[in-house]
């Protein structure tokens, strides 16, 4: 979507909304004059980019409303309802126009952060090669942010290569060096695919060596994998990077020559309203009768893109007021049901736990949902119930607080409030995090009663 038609629509909203506001005759006839100038500039808009499409009914129908709306009604302006009925037209065009098309990402709030690990990326004063990391909890837009960082035409043109691979939870040292290598090997034949993972990993090393590159390694689980293929990437002191995501965010304590890594956090109110926008409306332009609930929704998202995405995929295209309460009253429920949006996505960070803070976790969703639980309650909690096992000579207190600080280090737990000492006061999950538990303790009938 360009930015031609947002400047088309609020130029011509703008120019109707100052027109009841007109004192002089004059006035209302320069006005009146600059609406018919807008609404024709609209208009070609559309019949330019609907070219190829206007040959369906649908099209023309669409086509010839919008131009009855602007050139009949529209140059004497009739109010805020008339205004949305445009909207709507407009949005209609746009989804078939720009429907195979993969809208802009929910990268809303990312340009502080983009800028900084752009400069970590592509500085000339350190030469060796680094690893940077982008941690944070599910949903936060981990890949997304790396995506945008990798496509940047600054790392286009610093780096002679770059790739890109998936780290799945259970990998395959060969899948690994095949994903490096299909980045910029058009099409890998059978020989190479037949190849041993010595046999790849030297291929791989000879294309890197004396070369600029950049290698995103994408949700990757524990430094192992890094260890695996580590002697595959030469360090000619070139400025080489190596960029993984993850959620573990304490990743980079355990590899060497990795920068501390960087921290993604919640968007806020006003970056949650920019991604809601981007994912549901392609002109940019929210309906005035839709915004209130759309704040509301938002803000139920808490700041979560991956949330955020998700009530847009169940509002895009039902505009109805109607809808939008009823999912603005019952949004967690909506996600729950139709938990294969996003339940994958969590279940492996659940998965991934060791067997001993899987209690643990579950056990957050029997707290109500948005509630500050006090650390030290559910310290007692966890050890009540049986959770916390005995660890040599520690006490059981000592060992429940590791539980909770790798909780907290995986990014499934939040802390909002420390005390004065720097240690965790409360902590709480995310609704998303909280609707997985409750499934999940469900699925597998964890304690039953406390769900109760």
């Amino acid at each position: 979507m360009t930015d031609d038609l947002k400047l088309h629509i609020k130029q011509l909203f703008s120019l109707w909304t100052r027109h009841s506001e007109m004192s002089s005759a004059a006035e209302v006839r320069d006005n009146k004059r600059m609406i018919i100038e807008s609404s024709i500039g609209l208009m070609n808009y559309f019949r330019n980019v609907m070219v190829g499409y206007e040959s369906t009914k649908e099209v023309q129908d669409l086509l010839t409303n919008l131009e009855i709306m602007l050139y009949i009604h529209g140059w004497i302006p009739s109010g805020e309802l008339h205004l949305n009925k445009i909207l709507v037209k407009c949005e209609q065009l746009c989804d078939i126009r720009y429907n195979s098309n993969v809208q802009e990402e929910a990268v809303a709030g990312f340009d502080a952060e983009s800028e900084i690990l752009l400069d970590q990326l592509t500085q000339t004063t350190t030469k060796k090669l680094q690893i940077n990391t982008i941690a944070g909890m599910a949903g936060l837009g981990k890949t997304t942010l790396a995506r945008k960082l990798f496509n940047d035409l600054l790392i286009e043109y610093m780096f002679d290569i770059r790739a890109w691979t998936c780290v799945s939870q259970v990998y395959h040292k060969k899948d690994l060096l095949l994903g490096i290598l299909s980045s910029f090997i058009n099409d890998l034949t059978d020989e190479i695919h037949k190849m041993s993972d010595e046999q790849l990993g030297e291929k791989l090393y000879k294309l890197f060596k004396g070369r600029k590159y950049l290698v995103v390694l994408d949700d990757i689980w524990d430094c192992k994998a890094w260890n695996d293929i580590r002697i595959y990437f030469p360090d000619d002191q070139t400025g080489s990077r190596v960029l993984f995501t993850s959620r573990d965010i304490d990743m980079s304590l355990h590899v060497k020559a990795a920068r501390p890594a960087h921290v993604l956090r919640l968007r806020t109110q006003g970056e949650s309203w920019d991604i809601f926008m981007k994912k549901v409306f392609r002109t940019g332009i929210c309906p005035s009768h839709l915004e209130e609930h759309g704040k509301v929704i938002t803000r139920k998202c808490e700041g979560l893109p991956l949330a955020i995405v998700i009530a847009a995929g169940l509002l895009k295209n039902n505009w109805s007021v109607e809808w939008w309460t009823h999912i603005a009253e019952g949004l967690s429920s909506f996600m729950v049901g139709d938990p294969s949006q996003y339940m994958d996505s969590l279940a492996l960070s659940y998965n991934y736990l060791p067997p001993h803070l899987r209690p643990c976790f579950l056990y957050l969703g029997a707290f109500p949902e948005d509630y500050e639980i006090p650390v030290t309650k559910l310290i007692w909690l966890w050890i009540a119930q049986g959770f916390i096992d005995q660890t040599g000579c520690r006490i059981l207190e000592d060992v429940a607080e590791d539980i909770l600080m790798d909780l907290i280090k995986r990014s499934l737990v939040m802390t909002p409030t420390m005390r004065t000492d720097g240690q965790v006061k409360t902590c709480r999950v995310h609704d998303i995090l909280h609707d997985f538990c409750r499934r999940k303790a469900k699925e597998e009938n964890f304690l039953p009663n406390s769900y109760r």
